[in-house]
């Protein structure tokens, strides 16, 4: 299903429609995609990485346990497949503001919304 087909399905107007595939979809998926990397490679608690990515530790347990939605899976696996998170870990892992941090998230989720079509 193509972003025309989405808005003329919904009635809603096309900003909409991308910014609630964003954030039900695309942000989660980028998000698990660091959680899971950040507990796997570098050992960070799920507190820690709450902490890092700005989210309560409930989410983070969420993500750890893969629990979201088949859409959110699919994109988390093509972020991981294409390696598209390395520079958001290198930023939180080396400790840089968090306003590049989620410069970069922002800009991967926007890519992402751009080139995916599911």
């Amino acid at each position: 299903m193509n972003h025309s087909t989405l808005y003329s399905q919904s009635g809603g107007n096309m900003e909409t429609i991308a910014c609630r595939r964003i954030t039900s979809e695309i942000l989660p998926a980028v998000r698990a995609s660091i959680a899971e990397a950040m507990h796997k490679r570098y050992s960070y608690s799920e507190s820690d990485i709450a902490k890092s990515l700005g989210i309560v530790q409930v989410a983070v347990s969420k993500y750890l346990n893969s629990n979201y939605s088949a859409k959110t899976k699919m994109v988390k696996d093509y972020i991981i497949k294409n390696r598209l998170n390395e520079d958001i870990l290198s930023s939180i892992v080396n400790r840089k503001s968090k306003e590049d941090t989620n410069a970069m998230i922002y800009a991967l989720c926007m890519t992402l919304a751009s080139k995916l079509d599911f």
